[in-house]
């Protein structure tokens, strides 16, 4: 597949800017703070060509909106841009019978943090499964700019959500993956990387990707692998038995 080392930089030969994330981030509340200490140095760097720009972004999977709260913060100065976030707030697989993510009270945490961001008017938030909402925005005919997808880790709804959000994608525009290095199962068919690595090679044609230390950028480029029709009817199917490597 295609690979750029930074796939929202328009020149990734130039100096290393960054956008210096504003307002303050000690204004809100976090009981975990995965974004601000795993990723946000990468945001900051591969946000940079979308400043000023009229976006459209959709947030798939919100928790306690610290990456809703920082979108809202520092992508949205073109006075039309918008957030869209889905969450059905109840949680995922994992974080069912734990208490330490107190998920009783997660939307009301959710919705305090993002009411501190000037721009909060301009945020619909749905609260459905993916698996719903995102049909439901297909059929409104919803297009975006950005999307960042951290809902349901398991590797079948990954796969259903990079798939129908990729649909929505306009091309140029950029999907980021959250936790694909992320193992919390030890078997391989619960865990995002698997999904994340199988859409990556169905859309190989129209695609560049970077994997950075947790998670995968993605921009939509016009297909560029032609499809080759088979020239031997032969070889149209599989061999029986025949392993179809992934």
């Amino acid at each position: 597949m295609a690979t750029t080392a930074k796939p929202v930089m328009e020149d990734s030969t130039s100096p290393k800017v960054k956008v210096a994330s504003s307002p303050d981030r000690g204004r809100f509340t976090f009981h975990h703070s995965w974004f601000d200490k795993d990723v946000l140095p990468d945001w900051e760097e591969f946000t940079v060509p979308l400043l000023a720009k009229k976006l459209h972004i959709l947030e798939v999977g919100s928790f306690e909106g610290a990456s809703t709260t920082w979108l809202l913060d520092n992508l949205m100065s073109h006075p039309e841009s918008t957030v869209t976030a889905v969450d059905s707030f109840e949680g995922g697989m994992e974080h069912q019978g734990s208490d330490s993510y107190d998920i009783d009270s997660l939307e009301d945490r959710f919705r305090s943090n993002v009411n501190k961001c000037k721009h909060v008017d301009r945020l619909r938030v749905i609260r459905a499964k993916s698996d719903d909402a995102l049909l439901d925005l297909r059929r409104e005919k919803a297009r975006f700019d950005f999307i960042y997808i951290d809902a349901s880790h398991v590797a079948l709804d990954v796969l259903h959500d990079a798939v129908v959000c990729w649909r929505m994608l306009n091309i140029g525009g950029t999907i980021v993956f959250d936790d694909v290095a992320w193992k919390g199962y030890m078997e391989d068919c619960y865990n995002p990387r698997i999904a994340i690595k199988s859409f990556l090679q169905c859309a190989e044609q129209e695609l560049e990707a970077t994997e950075t230390e947790g998670q995968m950028w993605v921009r939509k480029i016009p297909n560029h692998i032609p499809a080759t029709p088979n020239p031997d009817p032969a070889l149209y199917y599989w061999g029986k038995g025949m392993a179809v490597k992934l």
